[in-house]
């Protein structure tokens, strides 16, 4: 357990975030901070924009995604499914300033 508390430590709070797709539904999201998207009990149509392909998931799966991607997900089961999104935010403190370009702009806070 003491590795584990370390290493969130070293990658900062995690946060999860569950999203609901509806029955024979598309969901679109656009990603605020790099993310894992874990695929929960059914299998999941996911679409990533300027990507060539498609990806069949299947419960279980996980992929990693950057800030600022959008996807696309969708299934064809009769029932309603939950894929969850885990980012992890830093323990830094960083300047108000830094925090701000981040909001409006977040492929320039790398740059900073």
């Amino acid at each position: 357990m003491g590795e584990l508390s370390k290493l969130l430590e070293r990658r900062g709070t995690r946060v999860v975030v569950y999203v609901e797709v509806a029955a024979r539904r598309t969901v679109s999201w656009r990603l605020p901070c790099d993310a894992e998207l874990r695929i929960g009990s059914a299998s999941v149509w996911l679409t990533r924009h300027r990507d060539p392909y498609d990806y069949w998931m299947q419960p279980g799966d996980v992929l990693r995604l950057v800030r600022g991607e959008r996807i696309w997900l969708s299934s064809d089961c009769d029932h309603a499914i939950e894929v969850s999104l885990t980012s992890y935010r830093a323990n830094d403190k960083r300047p108000a300033w830094t925090r701000i370009v981040e909001r409006f702009m977040p492929r320039a806070a790398d740059v900073v």
